[in-house]
């Protein structure tokens, strides 16, 4: 066999083996994986929790978290240490309750969160005056 194609048979096996274990290795915590998008990982290292922020637009008001159903699409989630007994910068009430409290919310009392909605000029407050999703958090405050 020629020099120059084993040389060439030889990078394309590293690449091959490099690809390989890129795509095998997984996310690590606070890295980002997706189905989609292939220049992340498509899962997180085993131990972690797979969060789906690139969807999620819950709200945390004390240690409840509410759904909003309001629109996300951006499909590449994020990898947490849920369950190890810290609260990460990245962790909160919505995305890891065993390890966050009302502490880490978006709100810590409904009057706070209907305080800074009522009124507001947001998809969220106009959604709730309608309501016709039947959500619980538009429950929470007056909106007219």
């Amino acid at each position: 066999m020629k020099k120059g194609l084993k040389i060439s048979l030889i990078v394309i096996g590293v690449l091959i083996i490099g690809i390989v274990w890129f795509l095998l290795r997984g996310a690590g915590e606070g890295r980002h994986f997706s189905d989609v998008y292939k220049i992340y990982p498509d899962h997180c290292k085993k131990g972690l929790t797979e969060w789906d922020s690139g969807f999620d637009t819950r709200i945390s008001i004390g240690e409840e978290c509410y759904d909003t159903m309001m629109e996300s699409g951006y499909p590449v989630g994020t990898c947490i240490n849920c369950g190890d007994g810290i609260c990460s910068e990245i962790e909160s009430v919505c995305n890891c309750p065993e390890d966050c409290g009302p502490e880490n919310s978006d709100y810590t009392s409904v009057e706070d969160f209907c305080d800074d909605y009522v009124g507001a000029n947001t998809a969220l407050a106009s959604m709730c005056e309608e309501d016709t999703f039947d959500l619980s958090i538009c429950k929470l405050c007056d909106w007219n």
